[in-house]
C-alpha cells in the first residue's frame, strides 16, 4: 500500500495534527467578517489549515476562495491570480454568474483566438485589480452569502510595490460583513512587518494565528493510528523519530513515510529500520540544505553554526574560539535577518536564545 504520510505538499484536512484550535479561531473569526493573519515558519502546515479552514466554512455556508500569490510579480499578476481562483473553485450555478460578470469588467485572461489557451491583457490599472477585490461584495448582493477568502503568500504583494497593499485596503475595508479574510505567507519578517509597523497599510488589520511545533504526544497517536490502519507497528522506532523531528510537522512526516516504507504488512519497526529511514530521510534533505547553506553569507554561517550547538552562548569566547563568531552589531543583523526569512525562532531553553526551525539543518551543523 502507498504510504500515507504525506509530506511534499499540503494535507487533507483529515491529516491536520492538533491544529483543532486553530482552525477554530480562524473559521469563526472568517464567519464573523474578521480578519487573520495565519503566522509560522515554512512547512509548519499553514496552507493545508488555510485549506482546512475553508473546507470547513463551506460546509457552513460560506463561499470560500482560496488565492496564491506566490510568483506574482505586477499588479496584472495579482489580478489575474484573483479572476482564476473565482473562476476554478465557485461552484457552477455561482460559475455561470461569474462568467458573465467578468466579462463586464474587462478581464485580465480572456480566451486567445481560436479558443485555445488565454491571453493576458498589457496592463491592469489599480481599478482592474479593485473591481477583482471588489468581488465578495458582488457575491453577498447576488446570495446573500459571506466570501472566506485566504491570500497565501501575501507577502508577494509587498515585494511588488510598497504601495500596492493600500489599494488591497482601500477595497478590502468597505466589505464589513461580505467577507473574513485569512492572510498567510513563507516570509515570517515581511508579513509581521506589514501587519505590525503603522507605516503600513494593513496595520492591525488581522490578529495573529500561530503555529508552533507540534506535540511529542499528538504526533505519536497520529504516526501510531497511520501504521495500524495498515497493520503495521512503529514499534521502538517511534520514540527516537519524535526525538529527532522535534515537532516539525514536514521533517515528522518525512520521517514517519520512510519508517513506514522500512515496515512490511504484519510487522514491526525496529532500529534496523529505523536507521534505514533516517539516513533515507536525511538524504533526501541534503540537497536543500546544501543549497540553503550556499546561499547564506560567511557571518550567517558562523552564527547558525554557534546556534545549532545549543549549549554554546552568542558572544562569548567559546562561540569566537570555535565558530570565529565576532563580538558585533553586524551579528545582531545576521540573526535578524535568518529570523526574518523563517530559519530561527526565539528559544529561551538554549544558551544562545535562539533555535533553528529545521532539526534537520541544525543536526547537519552539528556534522549529526
Amino acid at each position: 500500500m502507498p504510504s500515507p504520510f504525506v509530506y511534499e505538499e499540503p494535507v487533507s484536512p483529515g491529516d491536520l495534527v492538533n491544529r483543532a484550535d486553530e482552525l477554530k479561531s480562524l473559521v469563526d473569526r472568517a464567519l464573523d467578517g474578521r480578519n487573520s493573519r495565519l503566522q509560522g515558519p515554512r512547512r509548519f502546515g499553514k496552507t493545508s489549515l488555510l485549506r482546512a479552514a475553508g473546507a470547513t466554512a463551506e460546509r457552513d455556508g460560506a463561499v470560500t476562495i482560496e488565492v496564491n500569490f506566490l510568483g506574482c510579480v505586477t499588479a496584472a499578476d495579482v489580478a489575474q491570480r484573483i479572476e482564476r481562483a473565482y473562476a476554478a473553485q465557485l461552484d457552477s450555478r455561482l460559475r455561470r454568474w461569474y462568467d458573465g460578470l467578468i466579462r463586464t469588467l474587462q478581464p485580465t485572461v480572456v480566451a486567445a483566438p481560436g479558443g485555445v489557451g488565454v491571453a493576458a491583457q498589457p496592463q491592469t490599472t489599480d481599478r482592474g485589480l479593485l473591481d477583482r477585490l471588489a468581488l465578495p461584495r458582488r457575491v453577498m448582493e447576488r446570495t446573500g452569502r459571506r466570501c472566506v477568502i485566504a491570500f497565501d503568500e501575501f507577502q508577494e504583494v509587498v515585494r511588488i510595490h510598497p504601495a500596492l497593499p493600500g489599494v488591497f485596503r482601500a477595497e478590502l475595508e468597505t466589505h464589513g460583513e461580505a467577507a473574513g479574510y485569512i492572510f498567510s505567507g513563507s516570509h515570517p519578517g515581511l508579513m509581521r512587518e506589514l501587519f505590525s509597523d503603522r507605516r503600513h497599510a494593513f496595520f492591525a488589520q488581522a490578529a495573529p494565528v500561530t503555529l508552533g511545533p507540534l506535540p511529542a504526544d499528538e504526533l505519536a497517536d497520529h504516526i501510531a493510528e497511520r501504521f495500524t490502519a495498515d497493520r503495521r507497528d512503529p514499534g521502538e522506532a517511534l520514540g527516537p523519530l519524535l526525538d529527532v523531528a522535534e515537532g516539525h510537522p514536514q521533517r515528522a512526516m518525512l520521517l514517519a513515510h520512510h519508517l513506514y516504507e522500512q515496515v512490511d504488512p504484519g510487522g514491526r519497526a525496529g532500529i534496523e529500520a529505523w536507521t534505514a529511514a533516517h539516513d533515507a530521510a536525511r538524504r533526501e534533505a541534503d540537497g536543500e540544505i546544501e543549497g540553503f547553506w550556499d546561499s547564506c553569507s560567511s557571518l550567517e554561517r558562523r552564527v547558525l553554526k554557534t546556534i545549532a550547538h545549543v549549549t554554546v552562548p552568542l558572544g562569548g569566547r567559546e562561540a569566537a574560539a570555535r565558530f570565529g563568531l565576532p563580538k558585533s552589531g553586524s551579528t545582531q543583523n545576521a540573526i535578524e535577518r535568518l529570523v526574518s526569512v523563517g530559519h530561527l525562532v526565539a528559544d529561551d531553553q538554549t544558551r544562545s536564545g535562539w533555535r533553528i526551525v529545521d532539526p534537520f539543518l541544525a543536526a547537519w551543523l552539528r556534522g549529526e
